[in-house]
């Protein structure tokens, strides 16, 4: 007999199977459309795959043929910041969401439809200095010509780590 016990229970422990046939189930969607739903595993970076019925057939038969001719290996996709937002821009619940990297940790931006005119045109107007911040950072571009920046960027340090 042992002398711990658990205090949280891992479903770690489940196979995907036993974990499909826990999870799987049809439903109605808010229309009226019948959805599958499922899980293959459980816990923080996973969830339940949702889609209509009449898709089932072909993600089953997609599926299938990967595990019968096998995956093939593919690179991540090295795209610019303005393709992954070409991929990734949404609207949703009237919320502008997207994201300007891809991979690991990536969060999306999201932005009210009504302010993302307003986003873009403050984007636009920071434009320059951006990039003279950028350049005043990069010493392979420095020139004599260009005025020199105070250096002072503790305004900037918290921005962009809001997750």
């Amino acid at each position: 007999m042992s002398d711990k016990t658990a205090i949280f229970e891992s479903d770690n422990s489940e196979s995907p199977i036993q974990t499909i046939r826990q999870t799987m189930s049809v439903s109605l969607d808010d229309d009226g459309c019948p959805r599958v739903s499922f899980a293959t595993n459980r816990g923080k970076g996973s969830g339940a795959q949702v889609l209509a019925v009449d898709d089932f057939a072909e993600v089953v038969s997609t599926l299938q043929g990967y595990s019968d001719a096998g995956i093939e290996e593919r690179e991540e996709e090295q795209l610019s910041p303005a393709d992954t937002i070409r991929r990734t821009i949404r609207i949703e619940d009237g919320v502008v969401s997207f994201r300007t990297r891809s991979g690991k940790g990536a969060k999306p931006a999201k932005i009210p439809a009504s302010q993302f005119a307003e986003v873009c045109e403050l984007l636009s107007g920071t434009l320059s200095a951006v990039e003279a911040a950028g350049q005043s950072l990069s010493p392979a571009d420095e020139t004599a010509d260009e005025p020199a920046m105070d250096g002072d960027h503790s305004d900037y340090e918290d921005m962009g780590d809001d997750e």
